[in-house]
């Protein structure tokens, strides 16, 4: 009798293991989202892997590692001369690949211009059809104008990005540039992953 309940507690406990291994395959989710569930009148806190909240929760997510979220892409060599005129396309400049989730996206470039007037024009695209962030600079002579420009701008993607999606830097001059081309001299992409990103009324 005393061997039959150690087995049968051996098998409980070998049970609960099993349990606890897929809870935890699941929690976070594929994407690296924690998703709970906080109740409004004790504030108590539960970590959910499926389903939805209760009337009586409100729905809240965060990501696993800050750390392991974040991307990085360095300046780069040669600098890149920017010939697209609008209303042509914007030209490629610089790419940082992304897998699936939401992202807060900061750009950071410079430019130069050695002659002439002209807009300088980029945009941070991130994922297909979404656009992050617009930067424009007057480059020149003219009263404000500047012969070298910094320019820098943040962006939130929210929802998921497709697989093999990227963030990606594009510029062009706006029509009626005269003298010389810019050329973007050194360019960054950074994008921190923020997990699902919704919006309530009110809030």
């Amino acid at each position: 009798m005393k061997r039959m309940k150690l087995i049968v507690a051996a098998v409980v406990v070998g049970a609960l293991a099993t349990v606890a291994a897929v809870a935890y395959a699941t929690i976070p989710d594929g994407k690296g989202v924690i998703h709970g569930c906080r109740n409004n009148g004790s504030g108590i806190l539960r970590v959910i892997d499926s389903g939805t909240c209760s009337s009586a929760e409100t729905p809240l997510d965060w990501v696993q590692s800050a750390a392991y979220e974040t991307y990085f892409v360095a300046p780069f060599q040669p600098p890149v001369e920017i010939t697209a005129v609008s209303p042509a396309p914007r030209q490629h400049v610089l790419t940082l690949a992304l897998p699936p989730g939401g992202w807060e996206v900061a750009t950071t470039l410079e430019a130069d211009k050695p002659s002439g007037d002209g807009i300088l024009d980029c945009a941070t695209f991130v994922g297909p059809g979404a656009v992050s962030s617009v930067l424009t600079a007057s480059m020149g002579t003219d009263p404000g104008d500047v012969r070298h420009v910094t320019l820098s701008g943040t962006g939130t993607r929210g929802g998921d990005l497709p697989d093999a999606a990227s963030a990606e830097i594009r510029c062009r001059q706006q029509a009626g540039a005269t003298g010389a081309n810019p050329s973007i001299v050194l360019a960054e992409i950074s994008a921190v992953r923020v997990g699902a990103i919704t919006s309530t009324p009110g809030s």
